[in-house]
């Protein structure tokens, strides 16, 4: 097995915030089957959960990030296979009324990559968001 970069971490991970200013079903491609993801206001969602992890990135209420930037990034290998990302950021999505300012988000992030055994594809498996 090839040994884990640090930076095919960081890269993916900046390629499913890039997916997420466009659309949300650009995300799906980048998750694990049982993928599980966490966000603020303690919603849980994954492939089998209710509403599911696709209801709610193909929903028409889907909302696309219009910037991003993240800082203080680890990544920290679990092995060969897996590694976790853990970093902050700072996003922005459209405001909710026409004269409204953009809303900010700012997080705490932690996502869990792993390396698809019959592909060789990193996928992610677990992604959280903390406000702070």
């Amino acid at each position: 097995m090839a040994t884990l970069v640090p930076a095919q971490i960081i890269n993916l991970e900046d390629q499913t915030w890039k997916a997420m200013t466009r659309t949300g079903s650009e995300l799906l491609p980048f998750l694990s089957e049982d993928c599980i993801m966490q966000f603020p206001l303690g919603l849980k969602v994954s492939r089998s959960s209710t509403p599911s992890l696709n209801d709610i990135m193909l929903s028409e209420a889907f909302i696309p990030w219009k910037s991003y930037k993240f800082s203080d990034v680890d990544v920290i290998p679990l092995g060969t296979d897996a590694a976790l990302m853990s970093y902050k950021v700072k996003a922005y999505r459209p405001p909710m009324e026409a004269d409204d300012q953009d809303v900010k988000f700012q997080g705490l992030i932690s996502s869990v990559w792993r390396r698809d055994p019959a592909s060789g594809q990193w996928l992610m498996c677990f992604h959280q968001q903390t406000p702070g």
